[in-house]
This record gives C-alpha cells, structure tokens and sequence, in this order.
C-alpha cells in the first residue's frame, strides 16, 4: 500500500521519497484542530483566587484583608458593565477594550484605609471598609480595576 521510507532512500536522492516528506510535514503543520477551542479564560474559581490574593496584599491606600474575606462571588461580563457596577458614569481606563471579557468579583470583609489621597486632610482613624469589587483579566488573572466601600 505505502512505500515504507527508508534513511537511505531520502539522502540518496529518491525525489519521490523527498515529495512525500515534505507533503506529509507540510499537512501536519497546517492542520488545525478539528475542534476549534475559543479564547482560553480562566474559570470561575481561578479568578475568585486571585481575587483574594490581591485583596489579602496591602497597598499604601489600603490594608490586606483584616478578616477572611466571604460571600465571594465572580460574574463574567465585559469590562464596560464590570465598570458602570462600580459606579454608572465610569469609562473603562484608555487602554482597555471596552468589550473585553472579564471578571467582576465582589467580597465582604474589612479592610482598612491607610493613608488619605494626596492633598485630602487625613484622618486620625483608619476607615473601615466592607465591600471589595475587583475586576479581573478573564484571560490573563490580572487586576485591572478594583473598589472599596464603606
């Protein structure tokens, strides 16, 4: 049925062995997979974990969670909607694609304000935080916006 290819044959010159060789290379490495995958995303829990990582990491804004953080919950959306949650008459930041897929996380917990903006008078008391919104890269894991509120 097939001619069986031989090391001999190929660097003897055999072009009929040669055409067959690079035919058979070159279908394999044009073949696509019969099952095209969509755009890879992390699942639901992967961006939940990363969402508690970065809200247990303290910043100069803001302390790590003071207690484990709890009703966690993650919705998949694109960054536009995962923006106006946070606040209605938000634009996803220049750099962004407004209709990028993303993760929007939400936690309860307490974190604490640590120091106050620049040109703000700051306070004696840390404020307390309840609430923790995050939106995070649905293909990548990453921050790219996030929200305190009382």
């Amino acid at each position: 049925m097939f001619k069986s290819l031989s090391v001999d044959s190929i660097l003897h010159g055999d072009r009929k062995s040669i055409f067959r060789v690079a035919f058979v290379l070159l279908i394999l490495t044009g073949c696509k997979p019969l099952i095209e995958t969509p755009n890879a995303y992390i699942s639901r829990q992967e961006a939940i974990d990363a969402a508690l990582e970065i809200a247990s990491a303290s910043s100069p804004e803001m302390s790590g969670a003071k207690e484990k953080p709890v009703n966690t919950s993650a919705e998949q959306m694109t960054l536009d909607q995962a923006v106006k949650k946070i606040d209605k008459h938000n634009q996803p930041a220049t750099g962004y694609d407004p209709n990028m897929t993303v993760w929007f996380v939400t936690m309860q917990g307490l974190w604490l304000g640590q120091m106050s903006a620049p040109g703000i008078v700051s306070t004696p008391e840390q404020v307390p935080y309840r609430h923790y919104a995050i939106i995070i890269d649905a293909k990548t894991g990453s921050e790219i916006e996030s929200s305190f509120s009382p």
